[in-house]
């Protein structure tokens, strides 16, 4: 999957990620921009030696591989001001190198600048170009949500995919507290309790008790 931001993979599909390592199945994460700055609700700036322990905190809760493109380089909400070909290029190197078999990008429904710049590349790198000539086309993309969708400039998709977290919810929401730089009390959107009410409403439309909702972009039978 590819992450914006380190957060943003626990707060989008930290369940699913819990699910798919429990069954087997190999996760990496591409994280974009990770830098120490300021957040909104911290007395003092966070350090980018503090982003990188949470990074291996949540790592070791989740069972994810990880990298970062972009770190200690001032490019936290700056993603828009690189070119959109060096991302696309950086994406399609990872994907034809890694070939795997579900690609998860965040939401375009977003007001972050960050998010829409890493879906619009996102999306470029998976165009559909078949494997004879050279390029690895991922079978199934999908979009993540996460709780901050209250203020999002478009719906997302109705073409969507659920996944039951029910089990794994506690886990998501450990992950969730390993990003001490990120964690909030209520009600703010990064809150285990906005986090666990999306959960809540996505998991009362496939009739469980919670759930993670993609956005389909493809799906290959």
């Amino acid at each position: 999957m590819i992450s914006p931001h380190a957060d943003d993979e626990v707060l989008g599909c930290g369940g699913l990620i819990a699910a798919q390592v429990e069954a087997g199945a190999e996760v990496h994460v591409l994280y974009l921009a990770v830098d120490g700055m300021r957040h909104y609700g911290l007395d003092g700036a966070t350090t980018y030696q503090q982003r990188l322990d949470e990074i291996e905190d949540v790592r070791a809760t989740l069972g994810f591989s990880y990298e970062i493109a972009y770190g200690d380089r001032g490019l936290i909400e700056q993603l828009d001001t690189l070119p959109r070909k060096d991302l696309v290029d950086l994406f399609e190197r990872a994907l034809n190198e890694r070939r795997p078999d579900l690609l998860l990008l965040p939401s375009f429904a977003d007001y972050d600048q960050d998010h829409c710049a890493v879906f619009a590349a996102g999306f470029a790198a998976a165009r559909p170009i078949a494997q004879q000539f050279g390029k690895w086309l991922v079978p199934s993309v999908y979009m993540y949500e996460m709780s901050k969708i209250q203020w999002a400039s478009e719906p997302m998709p109705r073409s969507a995919a659920y996944c039951d977290i029910s089990a794994h919810l506690d886990r998501k929401l450990e992950a969730l507290r390993g990003y001490k730089s990120q964690h909030r009390p209520s009600p703010h959107i990064r809150s285990e309790e906005s986090v666990t009410a999306l959960a809540t409403l996505r998991g009362a439309e496939i009739g469980v008790t919670h759930a993670e909702a993609f956005g389909v972009l493809r799906e290959v039978l």
